[in-house]
């Protein structure tokens, strides 16, 4: 984009005087720059300030050839203004100072390339002068800004607050052309030299690339500012990595190890970080364009930053188009609604110029034959007052004029073809194009804001020489092209070839102008031009390459370039995009025949967004469905790459939600498959499975066996991100290490988890890193150890706030619970425990529900609450019943029988702990047995057989030896520890 991209600006600000310099002389006038004054024999001569500004630049520099372009870019910056404009100026001076263009004595036309100055002249000593307000308005006129004085105030105090390190927000907002980036510009020019950096928002293929904006920004840092990528490096590195100029190849690979598993929330914290270190340094403003067109990223970075605590120096300065992000219900209409009402941000609206601002303008521009009112009134009823087409007219009439074309002004205005939106101005600059700048522009405007001449020439079949040579006409008239900002660190070599549309709304025009059938034409062709480039090695991604299939009517295509989009963002741990991109891929499944491939293609495509759901947003409705859909599908196609991963992932649901018959299933049908195609990853994920549910079910021998088994095929496998729901080693190993518990080997449970910890902060998976903490915490709520479960949940906590992990967001506050209840809190623990129970429930999540019902009941019964006790503990047999979860049956018993006796019925309580000990050796779980008999020899009622088995249990289980369940046992035997 360009620098300027609507609304009117003035003269540059470069162009302005040195201060205090020297009036200079020639002939019978004399010019004082600095006082904006020239005169004729001593006497004042009236001169408009655009050609005021064309005479200094020349007098600045007598004999020196000025060129066409270097007078424009003095006079009027990057203002959309024609050589026929400076001609008619020139001329204007030449009648003021009565100069002969064919025998010139001041300004000499050097033909086709500009002018100079050929008088002699002479500095004068500068008069003591106090200027009148009339004229230091005069003086201030090269730059001159019209009608945005208090909203350029309010910019102002926002980087003044964010100067005394009061992070500020400000939106600057309103329709195409009202003039949002020239207040900006004019804003930062009045700054002076300050940190700025810019970032520009793209209307293009789908959302986008996360935080494109704030990724242009840092690198324009990075390559001003020596400091900033060392920061970087230090406090943001999955920053840095995807600003792949700034680091070698090695460090790459090892950012991208460490970095594995980054979450978004991750890159706000580093980006937070970063920005508040470096304002510490210097104050910092960060400009993003055209926010309407903001990915979801950058929208919550900047949410981020509004609400981040503490000091920073710092001022996020970002237009958009309300009436689109009202219209389309943008995720930033709704932040900043809250965050105005938070007292976050400040939004500068801006409004149409009035009539007295378009005369003003009018005045400024010089043009003496429209300084009338009638011009005016006309002038500002044909535009509405729209900056960017006030001053497309007013270029209008200067060009009539400079053609000299007679007319009556106001009648020419009025006959203007004046737009109902802007689009229709920008129709009368394209019906100004030559055909052939048509074609091209059509071409490029398929492409995006931003094309490559080589793409587009390609597409229309023509030479590289033809199309470099139209971006080169185009980019010179200053309306329709420009060479962007470079984004990184390459080379101009490499930018070469970039160009962009000044306006994106330029581009939309274009792009709507062009007929259908020609569109669908040209993003076939553009497509294949991209993915021939992707062939050789060019970095064309996939989400682009869906669109311009899509647009040309290639759904098939386009379906298998948007599995593929799914399937990076699934790697890059983002399951919202990869949600969004199955949604738009799926609704082009109608378009495709039917067959094995669409239906391969539908199988993909609802494997991808289950695994989505699961990690986005649980185990709900969301992910069964797709699950439950791509599993219908599964007969009608044979080894396709991802039946693994929908086997593994929809038997790993069914089973968190209890659905363990319908789990069993599914693992079974994995185990036929697996042991078809040798599937070393689907036989572990299977037998793990089984495993599993054999484990819930109370059955530990069978649990122990299928865990081992689908272990020994663990080792094997290596997986990448985003394959499998968990880590097939890590989800084993951790499984394993409960059944070990109940099986008394506590030793070989220890080193299992050690193993699924290290594994799975090595690979840092967050749904690897959760899984092992999980059951982690599982161990030690079976060995009794509340602090162990205590910090496990907390670092359960910080896992799940890091990578926004659904499943962990409930599990760590039951466990927290569950360890407050033994730590003298009760009642607080049950609370959290019961709050985290129901939400469970509503998220589907049914697997080990009567576990958690059964730690809702032991809280009350620490409070000594026993009917509450009891009515939790009947909840939670229910639902062991309902599910056949027998996991936690005998520590129910054990409860069951501590509220009997709290009631006071002793023979209740000594028939629940007979029926603990019945369980644990009917799910032949040897500590389990040992838990239940030491709390019956206890209490009273055990037989001398039950000493007997307590005392062989304990020589039976020596890995045990340390725990307080084995001491417990020891004491109630009256044996000695050790």
């Amino acid at each position: 984009m360009s620098d300027t991209k609507e609304g009117v600006r003035a003269s540059r600000t470069d162009a302005n005087p040195e201060p205090g310099a020297p009036p200079v002389r020639f002939e019978r006038f004399e010019l004082h720059e600095a006082n904006a004054t020239l005169t004729r024999d001593g006497k004042p001569v009236a001169l408009a300030p655009t050609p005021f500004a064309v005479l200094c630049a020349l007098v600045r520099q007598p004999g020196v050839l000025l060129t066409k372009q270097v007078l424009l870019d003095q006079v009027w910056g990057h203002q959309f203004v024609s050589e026929s404009v400076l001609k008619t100026v020139v001329s204007d001076l030449r009648t003021l100072l009565e100069d002969d263009a064919r025998q010139p004595r001041f300004i000499e036309t050097v033909s086709r390339r500009g002018y100079r100055f050929i008088a002699q002249t002479v500095q004068v000593a500068a008069p003591r002068w106090e200027p009148t307000p009339a004229q230091t308005g005069v003086a201030q006129s090269p730059s001159l800004f019209i009608g945005r004085e208090p909203a350029l105030a309010r910019l102002r105090g926002g980087w003044d607050r964010a100067c005394t390190g009061k992070r500020s927000i400000v939106w600057v907002t309103g329709e195409p052309g009202i003039g949002k980036t020239t207040l900006i510009e004019n804003f930062i020019t009045g700054l002076g030299d300050i940190a700025c950096i810019r970032g520009q928002c793209v209307d293009q293929y789908g959302g986008g690339e996360s935080f494109l904006p704030v990724l242009e920004a840092l690198a324009e840092l990075c390559r001003r500012d020596g400091a900033a990528a060392p920061l970087l490096r230090s406090v943001a590195p999955s920053w840095l990595l995807q600003l792949p100029w700034l680091t070698t190849t090695e460090e790459r690979d090892a950012l991208q190890r460490g970095l594995a598993g980054t979450s978004p929330e991750r890159a706000l914290r580093e980006i937070g970080e970063f920005l508040d270190r470096y304002t510490e340094r210097r104050p910092l403003l960060l400009v993003t364009e055209d926010l309407h067109w903001g990915d979801g990223a950058t929208i919550r970075l900047i949410d981020y930053i509004a609400r981040r605590r503490g000091a920073a120096r710092l001022m996020c300065l970002a237009t958009f188009r309300l009436a689109e992000v009202v219209a389309q219900d943008h995720p930033l209409n709704a932040l900043r609604r809250e965050l105005r009402l938070h007292g976050l941000c400040d939004e500068v609206v801006l409004d149409l110029f009035s009539e007295q601002e378009v005369a003003d303008y009018v005045a400024h521009q010089g043009i003496a034959a429209t300084a009338n009112e009638a011009f005016v009134r006309a002038l500002h009823a044909r535009t509405d007052g729209l900056p960017l087409f006030v001053a497309s007219a007013v270029s209008e009439i200067a060009v009539r004029a400079a053609q000299g074309s007679a007319c009556d002004v106001a009648a020419h205005v009025a006959s203007l073809p004046v737009p109902e939106s802007l689009a229709a101005l920008i129709d009368h600059y394209i019906a100004k194009l030559g055909d052939e700048q048509r074609t091209f522009l059509a071409a490029a405007a398929v492409c995006g804001v931003e094309f490559r001449v080589a793409t587009v020439a390609e597409a229309l079949s023509r030479d590289a020489a033809w199309a470099s040579q139209i971006c080169a006409e185009l980019t010179r008239d200053r309306l329709y092209l420009a060479t962007p900002r470079p984004r990184d660190g390459s080379a101009s070599a490499h930018l070469a070839d970039l160009y962009a549309f000044r306006h994106a709304l330029f581009r939309q025009t274009l792009y709507d102008r062009t007929p259908a059938a020609t569109r669908v034409q040209l993003h076939g062709q553009v497509g294949a031009v991209l993915e021939r480039a992707r062939t050789r090695g060019v970095p064309v991604v996939a989400a682009e390459l869906a669109m311009h299939f899509e647009r040309a009517r290639e759904p098939m295509k386009a379906v298998q370039y948007y599995v593929e989009g799914a399937q990076s963002a699934l790697a890059k741990f983002d399951p919202q995009e990869c949600m969004r991109i199955t949604a738009r891929a799926t609704q082009l499944l109608a378009h495709l025949r039917d067959g094995r491939e669409r239906i391969a293609t539908e199988f993909a495509l609802l494997t991808l967004r289950g695994m989505a759901a699961i990690r986005g947003l649980g185990v709900g409705d969301e992910a069964k469905d797709s699950f439950r859909q791509a599993y219908g599908l599964l007969d009608q196609i044979v080894d396709h790459p991802m039946q693994g991963r929908l086997l593994q992932g929809f038997g790993f649901m069914l089973s968190l939600r209890g659905e363990y018959a319908e789990a069993l299933a599914v693992a079974d049908r994995a185990l036929a498959i697996g042991t078809t195609t040798d599937d070393a990853a689907l036989l572990s994920s299977a037998l793990m499975l089984h495993g599993q549910v054999h484990q819930l079910q109370g059955r530990s021998p069978a649990a122990r066996k299928a865990l081992e088994r689908s272990l020994a095929l663990a080792e094997g496998i290596d997986v990448g991100p985003g394959e499998f729901v968990v880590d097939p080693l890590v989800a084993v190993l951790s499984s394993l290490a409960i059944t070990f518990v109940h099986l008394g080997d506590i030793e070989q449970a220890r080193a299992c988890l050690d193993r699924a910890l290290v594994r799975a902060r090595e690979r840092g998976w967050p749904m690897a890193q959760l899984t092992a903490l999980w059951r982690g915490a599982l161990v030690e709520v079976r060995l009794g150890n509340a602090e162990g479960v205590a910090s496990l949940a907390d670092a359960m906590q910080s896992l799940v706030d890091e990578f926004t992990l659904s499943h962990g967001r409930i599990a760590c506050r039951w466990f927290r619970g569950w360890a407050d209840a033994r730590l003298g809190r009760p009642r607080e623990g049950h609370g959290e425990i019961r709050e985290a129970y129901e939400e469970n429930m509503r998220l589907g999540m049914l697997a080990g529900c009567s576990e958690i019902l059964g730690y809702a009941a032991e809280a009350l019964v620490l409070a000594g609450d026993w009917d509450a006790a009891r009515w939790e503990l009947q909840e939670a047999l229910r639902m062991a019943e309902l599910h056949a979860e027998r996991v936690y049956l005998p520590q129910l018993y054990l409860t069951e029988s501590a509220i009997a006796r709290g009631l006071g019925d002793a023979t209740a309580a000594r028939a629940s702990l007979r029926r603990a000990v019945d369980e644990a050796r009917a799910q032949e779980a040897p500590w389990l047995e040992l838990l239940a008999l030491a709390a019956l020899c206890e209490h009273g009622g055990a037989t001398a057989q039950d000493k007997g088995a307590l005392a062989a249990l304990l020589n039976r289980l020596p890995e045990a030896r340390g725990t307080e369940g084995f001491a417990k046992a020891q004491r109630v035997l009256g044996t000695k520890p050790g």
